[in-house]
């Protein structure tokens, strides 16, 4: 039994280095995005909530622009080259920024190679299972190895950033990033796809063109249709923490930095947990409603976490979190590459993720001036609540859809 269960999760030699580039690029960003761009805003900047919104909002502008600009270039010229480009012009301009001494101005820009860089990366690795695996419980395998494994990185990310902001200056983090990407570079050279789309079958139009025939495709199917709009809605509350979580540590948890790196671990393990259970999984409990479940409890662990005052609560809610998350995204990958024909899975898999990238914009440009009026920790309580709610709805009508 136990023989047959680990020939069942035998990975091949391109899953294992696809792995290790998702891992690589986690451990990275994550380190960079909590220590070196909104905790340098907040820390030794002494950033208000403006400031913090600003950076971050850079950074999900250009995350948007790489998802949409990245589908077409992956269905032209496949991940593998895409993944590879990428990870080598982030290297570059990561060793740049850490090598520099910290500014409003090089945030920034910061923020732009973090989210340009990262909406390419992102929108590779959701797609790159597809071009490996043809059934269900292969993509199943994969994409959930991959969240396990990652979110693992996402653990170590903060914790390595938090000791080497401890020791040296805070952009030293991205001198980790600039070797970790330049690492994952040398590992997509060899990360073959296996799956290649029919000849004749290239994007035409351009990005724009590109991006049009992404949202026609997406909507015209059911499963794509409700995966995009059920995650827009959830991301659009989530776009009040992106400004604002930072202070909420610092104003109602009364922690310092390296809190903020610790308690975002919590989710990057609990995560793995949640990944690994789902390998486990049959292909039929793979659908839509247990991705809506987990949306649901997203939003549960979400109004735990910033409930209260106390840290140990606060460390609760982000476990419920992570676990469904470790459920919630890799499904989001599953579905999309379950229900896309493979010469247009680039363009969906950018589309989807423009959408749930950009569905913040808005939230977090609000969420400063709803701070002043109302506070911090009310606002992210708020959101918290609307991202269960649109769980909950959209999985009650989807088992009623089921029963008819």
């Amino acid at each position: 039994m136990f023989a047959k269960d680990r020939e069942a999760m035998r990975l091949t030699p391109a899953e294992v280095r696809l792995i290790l580039i998702e891992s690589l690029q986690w451990c990275a960003n994550n380190a960079v995005y909590f220590l070196g761009l909104i905790g340098a805003a907040t820390y030794d900047l002494a950033g208000t909530a403006f400031l913090v919104a600003a950076i971050t909002l850079v950074r999900n502008l250009m995350t948007s622009v790489g998802n949409m600009v990245s589908g077409s270039v992956i269905d032209r010229f496949g991940p593998r080259r895409t993944s590879f480009v990428t990870c080598v012009i982030t290297a570059v301009l990561s060793l740049g920024v850490g090598l520099a001494p910290l500014s409003v101005p090089g945030l920034v820009f910061a923020a732009c190679v973090l989210g340009l860089a990262g909406g390419f990366i992102n929108t590779c690795t959701h797609a790159f299972p597809g071009y490996l695996e043809s059934t269900t419980e292969g993509r199943t395998r994969v994409n959930g190895l991959m969240v396990f494994y990652s979110n693992i990185a996402y653990t170590a990310g903060p914790l390595l950033g938090g000791a080497i902001v401890s020791c040296f200056a805070t952009q030293s983090v991205y001198l980790l990033m600039a070797g970790m990407m330049g690492v994952a570079a040398v590992l997509s050279l060899g990360c073959h796809e296996c799956v290649a789309p029919a000849k004749g079958e290239k994007p035409k139009g351009g990005i724009l063109g590109g991006m049009a025939e992404g949202d026609r495709l997406t909507f015209r199917d059911h499963d794509l249709r409700l995966i995009f709009i059920s995650g827009f809605l959830g991301f659009f509350a989530f776009g009040a923490f992106d400004s604002l979580e930072s202070l909420f540590y610092r104003d109602v948890l009364n922690v310092d930095i390296v809190w903020l790196g610790w308690l975002s671990s919590a989710v990057g393990l609990t995560s793995s947990v949640g990944a690994f259970i789902l390998t486990k999984l049959s292909a039929r409990h793979v659908n839509l409603r247990l991705l809506l479940g987990a949306l649901m409890a997203v939003g549960i662990g979400s109004t735990v976490y910033v409930g209260t005052d106390m840290l140990g609560v606060a460390i609760i809610g982000q476990a419920i979190n992570g676990m469904a998350w470790g459920f919630l995204e890799p499904l989001q990958m599953i579905l999309i590459q379950e229900r896309a024909d493979i010469k247009y899975l680039g363009r969906i898999t950018g589309f989807v993720r423009f959408g749930l990238m950009s569905a913040g914009v808005l939230p977090l440009l609000a969420a400063p001036f709803l701070a002043e009026a109302l506070g911090v920790q009310a606002v992210l309580f708020g959101a918290s609540t609307i991202i269960a709610l649109v769980g909950t709805l959209f999985f009650v009508a989807q088992g009623r859809r089921r029963r008819c």
